[in-house]
């Protein structure tokens, strides 16, 4: 169906899987028509493709399914589409990202930015290459004429939560950053969603869930802390065997700034927690998840020093943020493909969210990956690495 573009940059997702459907359908609909048109969908299966095709025409009447390679190389050239979502197995990211951003795309892909801290430097290598010769031509040809650099984004919603943003704040207002602590205890059970997902028990990813997810909590800390992590030391264990080794990792961290902390995550747990604890020299900031009024989200802590002994304890304070982290990273994206579309010339052409940007993706994987080798081996200190991304 060839035709003009749309008023509103035209998508592709690429990718429909479970979070595909679960998360990425609702934010879709919320954005479709007003911020962006679902163009085509896409997946290496046809059955999964024209049943998420079936899952969104309600919201997106003229939407497509494509499959296979035949069906890629049709959607990315095709002129109608300005913007693929890649939300696929970890392993398959980085080519079919690259092949978007070479085809002209810009792209959101899906958390984390490759399976290792290796490919993700090639991918950003390639990218960075990939910019230097469109703004080359660019310099010869006019405004009009020359292509525009393609966003890539990475889609870490943690780094878009109010309630990290917030415990930040008061983190900075607390004075010396003295102790950390993150806790993460999820039972992956055969009830939850993703327990028989392939991709994550292919042996190739080495730290399965741990690797997935582990990123999120990462990120979330380094947005409360504003600090990067220089150095861990972990133990790597596997307590249930229905879940792939390692299901728990139990990491000491030092920050930057000379903090230390210590970070669990495990997958074998019986009951669900997640909770984030800054202690500073006045006063303590805690984020934990939570649900308030039966919406999902974030606690936000605030449990000033003490004075004087227990007795004299300051009243604590919270405050409670829904999720909405997933949105606001989608609103993000579509406001800089939007702006970037209508931008003439570089000089004109503002940067992408910065909270998105391959970077600081690569630099929350640099710390799971380093607490794996670590925990994995020979539970010694690992320096996070390359020490370029930081």
């Amino acid at each position: 169906m060839d035709g003009e573009i749309p008023r509103q940059p035209a998508m592709a997702l690429l990718g429909c899987g479970v979070f595909a459907r679960d998360a990425y359908i609702p934010i879709l609909q919320a954005l479709q028509g007003t911020h962006i048109t679902l163009r085509f969908v896409w997946s290496r299966s046809q059955a999964a493709a024209q049943d998420m095709v079936q899952r969104v025409r309600g919201f997106a009447p003229d939407v497509e399914a494509r499959w296979g390679e035949a069906g890629l190389e049709h959607i990315l050239a095709s002129p109608l589409v300005q913007c693929c979502a890649v939300v696929l197995p970890i392993l398959s990211q980085p080519g079919i990202v690259m092949r978007a951003l070479r085809a002209g795309k810009h792209v959101l892909q899906e958390k984390p930015v490759a399976g290792s801290v290796e490919v993700g430097l090639q991918t950003m290598h390639s990218y960075q290459a990939l910019q230097q010769d469109l703004l080359e031509e660019e310099e010869e040809a006019t405004a009009s004429a020359s292509p525009s650099p393609p966003i890539w984004a990475v889609a870490e919603n943690y780094r878009f939560e109010p309630a990290f943003d917030e415990a930040g704040k008061l983190v900075r207002s607390l004075g010396t950053m003295v102790a950390v602590s993150v806790s993460i205890e999820v039972p992956m059970t055969k009830s939850n969603k993703y327990f028989d997902c392939e991709w994550r028990r292919d042996p190739s990813l080495k730290g399965a869930f741990i690797l997935d997810c582990g990123v999120h909590f990462v990120a979330g800390l380094r947005v409360m802390t504003g600090c990067d992590i220089k150095l861990v030391t972990a133990i790597a264990t596997h307590r249930d065997p229905t879940v792939p080794a390692p299901d728990t990792l139990t990491t000491l961290i030092r920050f930057d700034n000379g903090c230390s902390g210590t970070m669990v995550i495990t997958y074998a747990s019986s009951v669900s927690k997640a909770c984030w604890r800054v202690v500073c020299s006045r006063g303590t900031v805690v984020v934990e998840r939570g649900v308030r009024e039966g919406k999902f989200g974030y606690v936000v802590t605030l449990r000033p020093r003490e004075e004087g002994g227990y007795q004299q304890q300051q009243p604590s304070s919270s405050q409670f943020f829904p999720f909405s982290g997933l949105e606001e990273e989608w609103r993000a994206f579509v406001a800089d493909v939007v702006h970037r579309s209508r931008s003439s010339s570089n000089s004109g052409r503002r940067s992408a969210d910065l909270r998105s940007s391959p970077r600081e993706a690569l630099k929350d994987l640099a710390i799971v990956e380093a607490a794996l080798a670590s925990g994995l081996h020979a539970d010694a200190p690992v320096s996070v690495k390359p020490a370029s991304i930081l």
